[in-house]
């Protein structure tokens, strides 16, 4: 008879503290995201998170300093930001869910093509789908 899912997990942790991989209870890490950048405001000080479109960069620069230009509260943001956009790009961003269909399976255009396409096959079968004729009212 094979052993449990817990034994067997169990058995691979104290594998694992063994040959000192993973963290002190032999627990490896499915994903290890990396910091993102920041840039700090060098107007009032705050610490913003850079991005591709650094939005939260133009909105602060223009509601709490009044400037069009939000490269003078954030020097060097401009630089950063087509980085990032290229790491997101080759495919480096995201590293789980989220969208951008690179999960492997088909993507919601895909499916919705397959679910019209097993409906046509019901109808052409002569059958509908789902609607039920009831009574009328008062019958």
């Amino acid at each position: 008879m094979a052993g449990s899912k817990k034994t067997e997990r169990n058995r691979q942790l104290r594998q694992n503290r063994a040959a000192g991989i993973g963290d002190e209870t032999g627990r490896i890490p499915v994903r290890q995201k990396e910091a993102g950048t920041t840039i700090c405001c060098v107007v009032c000080k705050a610490e913003l998170k850079c991005t591709k479109t650094n939005t939260e960069m133009k909105t602060h620069a223009m509601s709490k300093h009044g400037q069009a230009n939000y490269e003078e509260s954030f020097p060097g943001a401009e630089a950063v930001a087509p980085e990032l956009a290229a790491k997101v790009a080759k495919g480096g961003g995201s590293a789980g869910g989220g969208k951008g269909g690179t999960g492997g399976g088909p993507t919601k255009k895909e499916k919705k093509k397959q679910m019209a396409a097993g409906l046509d096959d019901l109808l052409s079968a002569g059958l509908d789908g789902g609607k039920k004729k009831g009574k009328g009212k008062g019958k």
